[in-house]
């Protein structure tokens, strides 16, 4: 129930936290028959909601063990779809041994042709690239379809979850999911040797997954390689916001990646020059129509965005409290914004009837105001550009082109 009454609103808080959600290869999930959605992990929690949203699938999720600490701590993740994992860390090897508990709910779930997602990676850490991955999506698969002879088929599906700054608002998500890998093929030698049957799908996992997940090239740049990322970005997809299905983004970036990169002392300079004038890249791109007017609708965006200021400085509160890093930082102010955002519905049978209606009109277009106020920061940010000087001008559209 708590699963069903949370969805819409993370989903509601998502199609705003970013500015652009970019999802392909939907048509890979199946739609009644079991399949287990195999991800990368590059934050605590973020990409299990967007998945959880932006697909048509209930999702079951396997979280770390030490979450489920306490009964209310259990009863709420348990109404959420979670089974809990644990660690020998988590509470040695008692804790340990649960783990076949969990296994056997997920056996069941497959079983009843339901959908999973799993944290193939197992840790969290957030780089562009792809780590190590743990055998439990081969074990969970291959021993869901030998306990149950009835079960014919798991279907795994490799998705790549990559984003543009993890740590920011209104940046950007680009899914891809990948051709689903058959776990069928591997049963028989699963039967013969456990092992080897799952070390082989797990490399077939890692395979199709490297294809769909952004990776940095061995002794590159982490500032350089994002600065060139972010300047074809703009070129590829450009004015691209809200929910889309075109993967032109992440085409952009696995090309990159990919492929022959420019000169990085020059896209540091590049970067360097930039900040220095406090422009974007995007300041410095061609104009997408012949004539930019400041939008005249940009202060009645604001003020209708006025009355979720409070809950939005409030969630930023509770981030800087707690870890401070790339993987935990967004995902707790992301989930801080959801409940509070949870609780405006409440409040507004509280507040007198201008303020309810005022919140009520802010919940309502809060994705068209923002789009208004960074219409009107676009505006200001080639304004900035158009004032320099016309050699300094033709200098930075030199070296973007370079990156280009």
């Amino acid at each position: 129930m708590l699963y069903y009454l949370v969805r819409p609103v993370a989903r509601y808080v998502l199609s705003y936290y970013y500015r652009n959600i970019d999802i392909t290869g939907l048509d890979h999930i199946p739609r009644d028959a079991p399949v287990i959605l195999a991800a990368n992990h590059p934050t605590a929690f973020i990409e299990p909601c967007l998945l959880a949203c932006f697909q048509s699938r209930t999702l079951h999720f396997l979280a770390r063990g030490d979450l489920f600490r306490s009964t209310v701590a259990t009863l709420v993740l348990r109404a959420l779809n979670m089974l809990p994992v644990y660690r020998i860390q988590d509470g040695g090897y008692d804790k340990l041994v649960r783990n076949y508990d969990t296994f056997d709910e997920c056996y069941t779930a497959l079983s009843q042709h339901r959908a999973l997602m799993i944290l193939a990676e197992g840790r969290c850490i957030h780089e562009k690239r792809l780590r190590p991955l743990r055998k439990g999506t081969a074990r969970i698969a291959l021993g869901a379809l030998d306990r149950d002879n009835t079960l014919r088929e798991v279907y795994i599906v490799p998705v790549g979850v990559n984003f543009t700054a993890a740590d920011q608002t209104r940046s950007k998500v680009m899914i891809r999911c990948g051709e689903p890998l058959l776990a069928s093929r591997y049963l028989s030698e699963y039967r013969k040797q456990e092992m080897t049957a799952m070390r082989s799908l797990t490399d077939d996992l890692r395979t199709a997954l490297s294809t769909l997940v952004v990776q940095l090239p061995d002794g590159v740049d982490v500032a350089a390689f994002d600065t060139v990322l972010e300047t074809r970005d703009h070129a590829a997809a450009r004015g691209q916001r809200g929910i889309t299905h075109s993967g032109k983004t992440l085409d952009a970036e696995l090309a990159t990646s990919s492929g022959a990169l420019p000169d990085m002392a020059g896209t540091l300079r590049y970067a360097a020059r930039l900040k220095k004038h406090g422009l974007r890249d995007d300041d410095v791109a061609p104009p997408m129509t012949s004539a930019i007017k400041m939008p005249l609708t940009a202060l009645p965006a604001a003020v209708l965005l006025l009355p979720q200021l409070p809950g939005w400085l409030l969630a930023e509160t509770i981030a800087l409290r707690g870890p401070k890093t790339v993987e935990f930082y967004s995902p707790v102010r992301f989930a801080a914004i959801a409940v509070i955002t949870l609780l405006y519905l409440p409040a507004v049978f509280f507040l007198p009837w201008p303020v309810a209606v005022w919140l009520i009109l802010s919940l309502l277009t809060v994705r068209w105001a923002l789009r208004k106020v960074e219409d009107w920061l676009d505006w200001r940010g080639h304004r900035k550009f158009m004032q320099l000087s016309v050699a300094e001008r033709e200098e930075l559209q030199r070296m973007r082109e370079a990156l280009l």
